[in-house]
């Protein structure tokens, strides 16, 4: 479980993952994944101007928690986030399964 100070953000983001699950293909999209909930948050913080939709981390990816940035735009998005000097990973959906494309992160427990 996520330290409690992170609870608000996570239910905002679960509340968006389930209304873009029932409006949108989610596998369209690529998934930048980062190594903890702050910085996910500050990535999300950072990117809000661009066509970005924002989920908890899915299971897959990381079983623990975190925050997931969606996008179509791979490219414009890498270069907000090195610009700020923030880590991720990237992944898809192919075959119905997630696929790690770029990156190598090792992701933070946020059990507390």
């Amino acid at each position: 479980m996520a330290e409690l100070k992170y609870l608000p953000a996570g239910i905002r983001l679960h509340l968006k993952e389930i209304i873009y699950k029932l409006t949108d293909d989610l596998s369209k999209y690529y998934y930048f994944h980062f190594e903890d909930i702050p910085t996910g948050l500050k990535a999300e913080k950072i990117l809000k101007k661009e066509n970005i939709k924002s989920i908890p981390t899915p299971n897959e990816i990381f079983e623990d928690c975190g925050v997931t940035i969606l996008t179509t735009e791979k490219e414009l998005i890498k270069k907000l986030l090195d610009k700020e000097k923030i880590n991720y990973e990237i992944w898809i959906i192919e075959n119905k399964k997630f696929k790690k494309i770029e990156g190598d992160l090792t992701a933070k427990s946020c059990k507390i």
